[in-house]
């Protein structure tokens, strides 16, 4: 029992981690909808007990799925917004970023993420939330300093960064069907002129007009 219990308040990371993998291949062979606990238990060659130590049940590691690819994402957003580009660089890419990462990280099996997100959700939709607000402040930070540079011309860099995100969300997982979620090259086309335009909309008239 002791080794329980010093599971329970010590959980490693890296066993989370290859639970999760292990969800994701699963997913990716026949789906999240006929996945068990002890497909599950079987692929992350773990006991059923190990499992439980880390997540309540199925759809909880299928929720944890979800959070890792956003996480992931977020990692590479705040990178963006921290390097030396330019304000206008770092905002393209990070809206791409939040797009196409996203994207690519589900790839492998995207042909069931409908099912998955029919089962999550209403816990999904709550951690959607703070999902969004860490974005929007990171895209408003940029906003805000390409706004004192001269760049961008911008009032209310939060409210403009949630706007910004509004426009790109009909590219994320959740709003794509099966067909499109397979094609990322396809998506990463229809999506460069929507970011042409997003960005021409920040853009101070000063600086639009320094463009060739």
């Amino acid at each position: 029992m002791a080794a329980v219990a010093s599971t329970r308040t010590n959980p490693k990371p890296e066993t989370r981690e290859t639970i999760l993998d292990a969800c994701d291949r699963i997913m990716s062979r026949y789906g999240f909808r006929k996945m068990t606990m002890d497909d599950l238990a079987k692929e992350a060659r773990l006991s059923k007990r190990t499992l439980y130590l880390y997540f309540s049940g199925k759809e909880d590691v299928g929720l944890s799925s979800i959070g890792r690819v956003v996480e992931s994402v977020h990692a590479e957003l705040e990178q963006l917004a921290d390097s030396s580009a330019h304000p206008a660089d770092r905002l393209r890419q990070m809206l791409e970023r939040r797009v196409m990462g996203r994207v690519e990280q589900v790839q492998a099996y995207h042909q069931s993420l409908d099912e998955l997100f029919e089962v999550v959700r209403p816990a999904y939709m709550t951690r959607r939330q703070h999902y969004f607000n860490v974005e929007r402040d990171l895209i408003a930070s940029v906003l805000g300093e390409g706004t004192l540079s001269g760049q961008f011309s911008v009032a209310d860099p939060p409210s403009t960064a949630e706007a910004l995100l509004l426009a790109t969300n009909a590219f994320l997982p959740y709003s794509l069907s099966v067909r499109e979620l397979g094609n990322p090259d396809g998506i990463r086309t229809r999506l460069a002129p929507m970011l042409d335009l997003l960005l021409r909309g920040v853009q101070s008239p000063t600086h639009k007009e320094a463009q060739p």
